[in-house]
């Protein structure tokens, strides 16, 4: 019998279709929770959701293919270019919807594929939503946010799923 308090199982490798499972997973998952009446649960989850869409965006612009292994390295080599590179600002690890939404908008600029100029700055005040209210270290506090602050985090991440073809 295996000790389930110290056996890991392997870990999968990331790759944009995960990105997004994992996206739409958090996504009901927040939804059971707000539910519930557990708005920081639900906040956490709604944020995660928000970051691995944008992550998943990104590689894909970036030109991985959908099963592509993303390793740690290659999300630290994308911070990277963003601050050497692109001279973006980056505020956290990897975990700056801030910093990846920049780095998306930008990389798609270089790429000679850029979003609409209303569709980007409705992603940016969105985006700008779930950061000022999401954090990866706030599965740590026991705040209990506003209902106000849930519900735009909430539309939010709605929005970006919803979205997501388009980023």
């Amino acid at each position: 019998m295996r000790n389930h308090a110290t056996h890991r199982p392997h870990a999968r490798n990331h790759t944009i279709t995960r990105f997004r499972a994992a996206a739409g997973a958090r996504y009901g998952e927040a939804r059971r929770l707000e539910t519930e009446g557990y708005r920081l649960g639900a906040i956490y989850l709604f944020g995660y959701s928000a970051e691995m869409l944008l992550k998943a965006a990104y590689f894909r612009v970036r030109g991985f293919a959908a099963n592509a292994t993303i390793t740690v390295a290659d999300m630290n080599q994308a911070r990277n270019r963003a601050i050497n590179v692109l001279h973006l600002t980056w505020n956290d690890r990897l975990h700056d919807l801030v910093g990846w939404v920049t780095l998306l908008i930008n990389e798609r600029v270089t790429l000679q594929q850029p979003l609409a100029w209303r569709f980007r700055r409705t992603l940016n005040a969105r985006v700008g939503i779930v950061y000022r209210n999401w954090r990866e270290h706030l599965r740590y506090h026991d705040s209990i946010p506003y209902a106000t602050e849930l519900n735009s985090v909430r539309a939010t991440a709605t929005w970006l799923l919803a979205q997501y073809p388009q980023l």
